[in-house]
């Protein structure tokens, strides 16, 4: 589920990655583009959506590495609307 426009990443994240997981590649590359600075960038700045800063909700670090499933605070992308929470 590609936007049409740039072939760029659905709203909810990047497969494979937590949905709340951000690079700045991510709003104005492809999906390709964004896996490749997630597997091959050392320098790529990662941040969370959920804390808007560089370390999760679980105070660990933002990366495309650890920001997967089986992460405490994980989310991965692709598998329908995020949790509805505070209800």
């Amino acid at each position: 589920m590609s936007d049409a426009a740039g072939d760029r990443p659905p709203g909810d994240g990047v497969p494979g990655l937590c949905r709340h997981l951000r690079t700045k590649r991510y709003y104005y590359g492809s999906i390709e583009a964004v896996l490749e600075v997630a597997e091959l960038s050392s320098t790529a700045q990662f941040w969370c959506l959920r804390t808007m800063r560089v370390v999760g909700p679980d105070e660990g670090a933002v990366t495309a590495a650890s920001c997967r499933d089986g992460r405490s605070c994980c989310e991965p992308a692709g598998l329908g609307p995020p949790p509805v929470t505070g209800t």
